[in-house]
């Protein structure tokens, strides 16, 4: 028996259910309809899967409005009954997988939330513009500093030489000529002055080469390692003869570097390693290199008198000395040679060291080139100065 006799076929009772399931029908069917057109839309979505049940189970309910329409006039209850099982089914799964996602959606940023996150990252991306900016001017400036004092020390170091020649030119002509004409006092004061003379070639000299670093395109080339510690080794000969020296060199490999500034970077390791002894003790140094990642390290290792850690980073300051030149001559400068070398092609150098136990100079020739200005950044982060 159709609904129709229930309502007593009344034309306005039936008119009203009729339109009544009429419009429900057609927003359960829009609505699916949107939710599909916003899914397509956006394919970023988080769960998918539900609004698809939810699509089916707002489609579903729909065609249960449909079929009350349908029974007013035909009694097909059981395929109504077939659809609202259908219903069922669809409306009960959406709710066991709808539960569990409560927690999930509740933990997501709400549109204010993430207005305001995005609101402190665009200034936390202004500030750190401004610090890079910052950084860059700061980088800028010591360039045009280091370039400025390297100026200086070379202009000051070449314009020193013409007096110092005339002063080691005239006392060593007034030792010729005048020797025997001056008392004892006399010869000692002389050999004062030609031994500051020579003191002060060698100052000038080592600051011309520290001025010359940064100024002097570097020659990168391959490099036999062990060629340039042979050749090294020459030129150090007599001082190795000396001081009965025994220099042991491991395996060496070819690297990518200036050669020069690794034959002077070797030459003042291994000189300093044979100076910086105890009395009478004979030094053994050991030359050795290990394979890293992005390049090679090489370590310079002696039995000298050591020194305490906390001068392990202040020996590599120019001028830096911790003793005497009674003790141990020398200008204070070759290290922080030797750091600027390294430095320049892009690598770090360090020691390690006790008093009485010998130091062990550490060094890295990168694979790579040496790094831009721009690409200085996080080391002028983490507080590294470049300086003459």
């Amino acid at each position: 028996m159709p609904h129709g006799v229930c309502f007593l076929m009344r034309s306005d009772l039936i008119a009203l259910h009729v339109i009544a399931d009429a419009l429900i029908a057609f927003a359960y069917f829009s609505i699916p309809v949107t939710l599909v057109h916003f899914v397509r839309q956006r394919k970023d979505v988080p769960f998918k899967h539900v609004l698809a049940l939810f699509a089916a189970f707002i489609l579903l309910c729909g065609m249960t409005h449909i079929f009350g329409i349908w029974t007013i006039w035909r009694p097909v209850y059981y395929l109504e009954g077939v659809v609202k099982i259908i219903t069922a089914v669809v409306s009960v799964l959406t709710a066991i997988v709808l539960i569990p996602l409560v927690p999930k959606l509740l933990s997501m940023r709400s549109n204010t939330e993430l207005e305001a996150i995005n609101l402190r990252l665009e200034k936390e991306i202004q500030r750190r513009a401004a610090a890079e900016r910052q950084l860059r001017d700061t980088i800028h400036q010591l360039t045009q500093s280091n370039a400025e004092l390297e100026r200086f020390a070379y202009i000051a170091s070449h314009d020193l030489q013409a007096p110092l020649r005339t002063i080691g030119s005239f006392s060593s002509l007034l030792g010729k000529r005048y020797s025997d004409a001056l008392d004892e006092g006399g010869q000692e004061y002389l050999t004062y002055i030609q031994d500051g003379v020579t003191d002060m070639r060698a100052l000038i000299n080592d600051l011309l080469e520290l001025s010359r670093v940064n100024s002097t395109d570097a020659e990168i080339d391959d490099v036999a390692v062990a060629d340039v510690v042979g050749r090294v080794t020459d030129q150090l000969r007599a001082d190795i003869e000396a001081n009965a020296a025994t220099i042991e060199v491991g395996s060496l490999p070819t690297v990518r570097a200036d050669a020069r500034a690794l034959q002077q970077i070797f030459q003042n390791l291994i000189a300093n390693a044979m100076k910086f002894q105890p009395k009478g003790q004979a030094p053994i140094i050991e030359i050795a290199a290990e394979r890293v990642t992005g390049g090679w390290q090489f370590t310079v290792k002696d039995n000298g008198i050591g020194m305490a850690a906390e001068d392990c980073e202040k020996i590599f300051g120019v001028f830096k000395r911790l003793h005497t030149t009674a003790e141990y001559p020398g200008t204070g400068i070759g290290l922080s040679l030797v750091r600027k070398l390294v430095d320049k092609r892009g690598g770090r150098i360090r020691v390690e060291s006790s008093p009485g136990q010998g130091s062990t100079f550490i060094f890295d020739v990168p694979d790579a080139l040496p790094a831009s200005p721009e690409e200085l950044l996080p080391a002028l982060e983490q507080g590294e100065v470049l300086s003459l």
